[in-house]
């Protein structure tokens, strides 16, 4: 059977929502998370409910949420190394990429190199 698809924000599933919609490297946003988003981009205060803190969600519904979240945090780490390979091929230092990490040229290196 396949895995249902959730909202990278929410967490609910695609069974819960009307609409969801792929993002980059694994991330999905619904409907519902649009409508937040454009009343936040519209300058309104939404209201943001416990809907998105993970901590009041039942038990259930994190457990669905595992897989996803791992193949998204997989996909995130894929898209972000590919960044890096890109922006060595166009001979930017280590250096450079360390400081736009927040971490040492060493361990920049050590990481993607």
């Amino acid at each position: 059977m396949p895995e249902k698809l959730h909202c990278s924000f929410c967490g609910k599933s695609e069974k819960e929502i009307k609409k969801l919609a792929a993002g980059p490297a694994g991330i999905f946003i619904c409907d519902e998370c649009v409508h937040i988003c454009h009343a936040i981009m519209q300058g309104e205060d939404p209201g943001l409910s416990r809907a998105f803190d993970p901590k009041t969600w039942p038990k259930e519904r994190l457990l669905a949420l595992l897989g996803p979240l791992n193949k998204t945090a997989d996909a995130y780490r894929e898209h972000l190394q590919t960044v890096v390979e890109t922006l060595r091929a166009q001979d930017v230092s280590w250096g450079d990429i360390a400081r736009r990490l927040g971490v040492s040229r060493q361990t920049a290196w050590e990481r993607f190199g």
